[in-house]
């Protein structure tokens, strides 16, 4: 294979496994698809289309894309998000650049948002390696800290030794030597690979890695990459096959197929008959679409990456090991908010009626129950102990109370929410708190009348557990956090 068929055959399968696993993104079940019940979708694939923008931006820019780079073309290209994607473009528009971006209030910092991106890469960088992990790092930071970073590095190390060693089973223990022992990442793959080894069937690895890898967030990427590594390894070589072994592991089954897909398209894996059902137009979102200069078709996205190839695949430069973001506790503070924190103990109990009604606690209740926090995710740990219930209050006032908003209330526990004494949320899932609008479960983000005036605020957490989170948030119907929501006593 040529390098452009190599490159074609990436996104032939990077198309093909999205749309084969997207029926089934985000199933806490085993969807146990056959080849006989695939059904494609044209529908946009953010798993591809980010990449589009990364091209543009390193035609742009060239070898000195770097953070600050990267996070002015997410200003201005990327208008909208969700999850991590989200709260990176609350932070850039604060004015918290990468690496800090991705760490900041970023609850989905492990999630599979930047995992997805790396095929481009680790093909603009084919043998150069250094390089390839180098720009999915700089790609990765903007969103996500830690194992978010590793496991997009992972995937373009992989992709890039694919590239020329067409070693499926090198590749991807060449990519592990490249991940630090110790992170949840090397890890986790680490373990897969002792399955692998061991010779244990494909049944039996498959049980023992959804028991060990589940996470309650379908987004984690260390869960989900262990479910590509597994269908890379016990698929054979088999594109089918291999697609169907991720996709049936469930969870993120969109990322996970289209990952194995592109891998194994780097490969030549692909059968004819299914490389031929993919057109060579890019299925696109409408933001995508409106970006000047982006590649639209099959054809053009190969022709750009070899060129990108041939001017800097080979750069000067040898790059080094990602090192973290630190906090140096001098980030600044956007959400700082205020509660009193009740426990519902015998001795509280008069001053919990008191205030539920509309009452004011007293500057000594103050003094003894008020708490400030710094972050939008508030953890409660200090304050949760034996099972007991939590009552939050605090007063609500808006800036700009001209719109309607969609309200997020999540926590780790059941939760009843009241705002202006009338009981808008009661919430008893008690999944792991997901700070996200559109994973907010069970109704837990609706669209909300702002209140005119300043409001109490109420709420209620049940069977109290260290590690506790709690997360009150506002933001459009676009995914977008809105800014002038205060929260003081």
């Amino acid at each position: 294979m040529t390098y452009s068929e190599k490159v074609k055959g990436c996104f032939l399968g990077k198309c093909l496994g999205g749309g084969i696993g997207m029926a089934f993104e985000g199933v806490p079940y085993r969807p146990e698809m056959t080849e006989e019940k695939i059904f494609m979708q044209d529908v946009p694939n953010d798993d591809m289309e980010m990449q589009l923008i990364w091209v543009k931006a390193l035609e742009e820019y060239g070898l000195a894309l770097g953070n600050k780079e990267m996070g002015d073309i997410w200003l201005r290209y990327i208008p909208h998000g969700c999850d991590e994607y989200s709260m990176a473009q609350r932070n850039l528009r604060r004015g918290i650049m990468p690496p800090a971006s991705g760490w900041k209030d970023n609850f989905f910092v492990d999630g599979m948002g930047a995992t997805i991106r790396s095929e481009v890469w680790g093909a603009i960088f084919a043998g150069r390696p250094d390089a390839a992990m180098h720009f999915a790092e700089i790609d990765s930071s903007v969103d996500h800290w830690g194992d978010g970073v590793w496991g997009e590095i992972f995937m373009a190390a992989a992709d890039c030794q694919a590239f020329t060693t067409g070693d499926r089973v090198g590749a991807l223990r060449f990519a592990l030597e490249q991940i630090p022992a110790d992170c949840r990442v090397g890890r986790t793959i680490s373990w897969v690979f002792s399955l692998y080894d061991q010779g244990m069937d494909a049944a039996s690895a498959r049980e023992a890695i959804l028991v060990k890898t589940h996470s309650p967030n379908f987004t984690d990427c260390v869960m989900n990459l262990s479910y590509v590594v597994y269908a890379l390894l016990w698929g054979e070589g088999d594109f089918i096959k291999s697609v169907l072994m991720a996709v049936n592991m469930g969870r993120d089954t969109d990322c996970t197929a289209a990952t194995a897909g592109a891998f194994l398209g780097i490969l030549g894996a692909i059968p004819e008959k299914w490389a031929a059902m993919v057109k060579d137009e890019l299925i696109v979102s409408p933001f995508i679409r409106n970006i000047p200069g982006v590649p639209l078709s099959l054809d053009e996205l190969v022709g750009r990456i070899a060129l990108l190839h041939e001017k800097y695949g080979d750069p000067a430069e040898k790059y080094g090991r990602y090192i973290p973001y630190q906090p140096t506790g001098n980030e600044p503070s956007f959400d700082r908010s205020e509660y009193l924190i009740i426990p519902e103990e015998p001795e509280n109990m008069a001053l919990i009626e008191r205030l539920s009604k509309g009452g004011k606690a007293t500057e000594e209740e103050k003094k003894q129950f008020k708490a400030l926090f710094d972050d939008l995710i508030l953890d409660l740990s200090p304050w949760a102990k034996n099972g007991n219930r939590l009552h939050l209050f605090s007063e609500l006032e808006v800036n700009d109370p001209s719109e309607d908003a969609v309200l997020s209330m999540t926590a780790d526990v059941g939760c009843v929410l009241h705002i202006d004494g009338k009981q808008l949320l009661s919430h008893h899932s008690r999944l792991a708190c997901l700070p996200s609008f559109h994973r907010a479960e069970g109704g837990a983000a609706f669209l909300w009348q702002v209140p005119k005036k300043r409001v109490p605020v109420h709420i209620t957490l049940y069977s109290c557990m260290p590690p506790l989170r709690c997360c009150l948030m506002f933001g459009n119907i676009y995914y977008d956090h809105l800014e002038g929501f205060k929260l003081t006593v």
